[in-house]
């Protein structure tokens, strides 16, 4: 049995990227379970009723209980 020839591998390589990239596309498109976001409601409302012992520590002086830059927020 040959060796395969790196254009062969390559080939392989883009195919498997092309097929993870379409699974993942789908994966992010589903909607969010409604027993999912009522979690996650609950989640957020539990951490902004904490109160944060590390007032001021905060160097970009943000809350402790507000979320991370980028985080997504439930409806």
């Amino acid at each position: 049995m040959r060796a395969p020839h790196r254009r062969d591998i390559s080939a392989r390589q883009d195919l498997l990227g092309k097929e993870l990239r379409q699974l993942f596309d789908d994966f992010t498109s589903e909607d969010i379970p409604d027993d999912l976001l009522r979690l996650a409601e609950q989640l957020q409302g539990a951490f902004e009723k904490t109160p944060s012992g590390s007032e001021g520590s905060e160097a970009s002086g943000a809350d402790a209980g507000d979320p991370p830059p980028g985080a997504v927020k439930a409806p």
